[in-house]
């Protein structure tokens, strides 16, 4: 895996913003939490590259985006090793939207921007999810060939049902490479404890357009699972 640069910027409700920017960022094969990287403040504009909680505390986010020079799986920013929300990010170049509306979060010292680069071939699904709650977690998985693959959580490992049940997801956001390659909906599905498609979503390719948060409506349950069919 190699090093790839990584941008950002976030808006916050006094209506400043910050640039962020690491120009070689380690590239993630998994999407897994335990291989994401700080992304911090673009000292061009900051004096020197700080946590973002540290460089903003006491302001509040409204708005984020983060790009990468070669395709990325997921960005949230993380309190004492937890999600608060998940960041929409893509591929530089292909920003359609520009910074995409956060979950309204007042930065505490300590606090973090993580991301999980990746290298433009690296073929991890990432479904982030908002509950009613404002539970936000991230479910993953990765596949190299056709299969069925199940999604697991990006902090613990547990499937969508261990980590959030009798949560309601109210919007997801959703990312994938493979495109017409996902015979499941062109997304995942999330299926209950009698294997009935309870929810599903379609899945945008974070190296051809920029993913955003739409709309959902589903309930969880402890054996429910998130999973996608891949036809090679």
């Amino acid at each position: 895996m190699a090093n790839t640069d990584v941008l950002g910027m976030i808006r916050f409700s006094d209506g400043t913003s910050v640039p962020l920017h690491n120009l070689a960022m380690a590239e993630s094969a998994t999407g897994l939490a335990s291989t994401s990287v700080e992304l911090q403040t673009d000292a061009d504009y900051t004096v020197t590259a700080q946590s973002i909680g540290s460089y903003a505390q006491g302001k509040t986010m409204v708005a984020a985006s983060i790009v990468c020079e070669t395709n990325g799986s997921n960005a949230y920013i993380d309190r004492q090793g937890l999600p608060l929300c998940f960041l929409s990010i893509c591929k530089a170049d292909v920003q359609s939207f520009g910074l995409v509306p956060t979950k309204k979060i007042v930065f505490k010292p300590g606090d973090t921007v993580q991301v999980c680069n990746a290298a433009a071939a690296t073929r991890t699904l990432a479904l982030a999810v908002r509950c009613s709650d404002t539970t936000e977690r991230c479910f993953v998985g990765t596949t190299s060939g056709g299969d069925t693959t199940s999604l697991v959580d990006t902090i613990t490992g547990n499937s969508i049902g261990e980590t959030l049940q009798g949560k309601t997801i109210n919007a997801v956001m959703c990312q994938s490479i493979d495109g017409h390659l996902i015979t499941s909906g062109g997304g995942p599905v999330i299926l209950n404890a009698q294997g009935a498609v309870v929810g599903g979503v379609s899945a945008c390719s974070s190296i051809a357009a920029q993913p955003a948060w739409v709309p959902f409506n589903t309930q969880i349950d402890l054996n429910y699972v998130a999973q996608y069919i891949t036809s090679a």
